[in-house]
């Protein structure tokens, strides 16, 4: 499967989950907020990449005690050893935060291999450490325990639950300060191209808000304020 294009990734990163949860929605595709699940500090970019996934169930006492072997830790390591440069990861927990996905030192092993992003409706233990690193990370709260407390790493590369919305390796998430948004793969350069264009034409009626124009006509755009805004746009095409 092919990556979405440079420039489809690049016009995410100048739009916002805001905007692109809006043309999901013109889609009628309205579950794909992660739920319960916030940056965890305020990052200087928008988060965008491509999905790969880690999915885990719950922990059994016989499989997951301390020393028991295989190790499903195994194949915790192997997502993100495998996590494409680029992609964002994104581990279902079954939005269980009882103990962490994983911690700093993971972490910092996909940030040097070139990873876009993590995406967890589980927790995140290191977090002071792991929100200080440059690539970003979205979880559903801070957890010190280790992973095999709750958790039982079952297999990556396939298709998972996150936060209650349907994840598939290749859709693209796309993250900022108000949570994480899955878009559909196939969808994913309509989306972006249609947000860079829906946030140019708001950016141009709120200046006509802030000049004191009603809210009637204006948002929305009636017929007219559309072709007055088209014809600006004709001038100014950036």
């Amino acid at each position: 499967m092919n990556d979405p294009a440079p420039e489809t990734l690049a016009a995410f990163k100048s739009t916002s989950t805001a905007t692109v949860c809006g043309r999901l929605f013109r889609r009628g595709l309205r579950n794909v907020l992660i739920r319960n699940v916030r940056p965890l500090r305020g990052y200087g970019s928008v988060m965008v990449g491509p999905a790969y996934t880690l999915r885990y169930i719950p922990a059994r006492e016989d499989l997951d005690g301390f020393g028991v072997k295989p190790d499903s830790n195994e194949t915790q390591r192997a997502a993100f050893e495998a996590t494409p440069a680029g992609h964002v990861l994104v581990m279902d927990c079954r939005e269980e935060t009882d103990a962490a996905c994983c911690g700093d030192i993971l972490v910092s092993r996909l940030m040097v291999r070139g990873g876009a992003g993590i995406v967890t409706d589980g927790g995140v233990r290191d977090s002071a450490q792991v929100a200080g690193m440059a690539m970003p990370v979205f979880a559903a709260a801070p957890s010190p325990p280790v992973n095999r407390v709750a958790h039982h790493a079952l297999e990556h590369g396939r298709p998972i639950a996150c936060g209650g919305v349907a994840v598939y390796p290749g859709d693209v998430v796309v993250g900022d300060a108000d949570g994480a948004v899955v878009v559909p793969r196939h969808l994913a350069a309509e989306i972006a191209q249609e947000a860079v264009e829906q946030d140019a034409m708001e950016a141009w009626i709120a200046k006509r808000v802030l000049a004191g124009a009603p809210l009637a006509g204006n948002f929305p755009p009636s017929e007219a304020t559309l072709a007055e805004y088209k014809a600006w746009r004709a001038t100014n095409p950036s």
